[in-house]
């Protein structure tokens, strides 16, 4: 990735660091009303290419360069803080992935040198995706490229368990969505569609991976998910009637299961990668 490639980011607030990844279609700003009710964090809100206000990579798509993208910035931003203070900071950090950010977040794990210390999996899973799945991968790709804005109508009201009480919110994602270009979705779908199965990602870290689960996700099987999320050692929660949007459906339980407490006791003094 080269030096105009870098990929747009906020930081709001002082305290424990704690990465925030969008999900397909969205940007930083679906984390504007989380950020704010979470003491003590650093939020470092990244939008991935193609997204908000980060170009495409200069190559296809993958979910390997989209991560080595994340991992630049992440660094990046690191040296900035540390550059700031003239001193070295080697304190970990957590994330938090909705969706499509989840899958960058676990292909993430796998980089040591990182030192992550928690990964939250907001309605997001480490499944590869099934060869039905593929195929219908490809199908939306040629409907994004014959009609971007039908796609859209359709396919972000179906993440919402019950879309009718949330037309503003939707509406404003479809408006905000449109102005990703035919590309970039086209890219980022096949991105997906062709990404590795990362399950041992969640065997591997045990209750470091927390998993926040709708009970009516069109996306996702959440009864099969809790049940490898067991298996493996995680921390799984299940919210009750909602969809793939817990941060519009239910906001207030998404937040109170966003905790990063003993970190930011720990560093309650910090200010974050500085």
């Amino acid at each position: 990735m080269n030096e105009k490639q870098k990929l747009n980011y906020r930081i709001v607030g002082e305290g424990y660091p704690v990465v925030f990844l969008h999900g397909f279609l969205e940007s930083n700003s679906m984390w504007e009303n989380v950020i704010t009710q979470l003491p003590n964090i650093q939020a470092i809100c990244i939008e991935l290419p193609g997204h908000g206000k980060s170009e495409l990579l200069d190559e296809k798509l993958s979910l390997s360069n989209i991560t080595e993208a994340v991992k630049s910035t992440i660094l990046e931003i690191k040296k900035e803080k540390q550059e700031e203070k003239q001193e070295e900071k080697k304190d970990g950090f957590s994330i938090v992935g909705h969706s499509l950010g989840g899958y960058v977040a676990l292909h993430l794990a796998e980089d040591k040198d990182l030192k992550i210390d928690q990964i939250t999996l907001l309605h997001s899973h480490p499944w590869a995706d099934s060869e039905s799945k593929k195929v219908d991968r490809g199908r939306v790709a040629r409907i994004v490229e014959y009609n971007k804005m039908l796609f859209l109508k359709e396919a972000i009201p179906s993440l919402y368990f019950k879309p009718e009480f949330f037309e503003t919110k939707i509406n404003h994602l479809i408006e905000e969505a449109y102005e990703m270009s035919e590309e970039a979705i086209v890219q980022t779908l096949f991105a997906m569609r062709n990404r590795e199965d990362k399950s041992e990602v969640l065997r591997k870290w045990k209750e470091r991976i927390h998993i926040i689960q709708g009970e009516f996700d069109s996306l996702i099987d959440a009864k099969t998910l809790q049940k490898q999320a067991l298996e493996s050692g995680n921390i799984f929660h299940l919210i009750k009637s909602i969809g793939h949007m817990g941060h519009h459906e239910n906001e207030k339980e998404v937040i109170s299961l966003l905790t990063f407490t003993e970190k930011t006791e720990k560093i309650n003094s910090s200010q974050g990668f500085d």
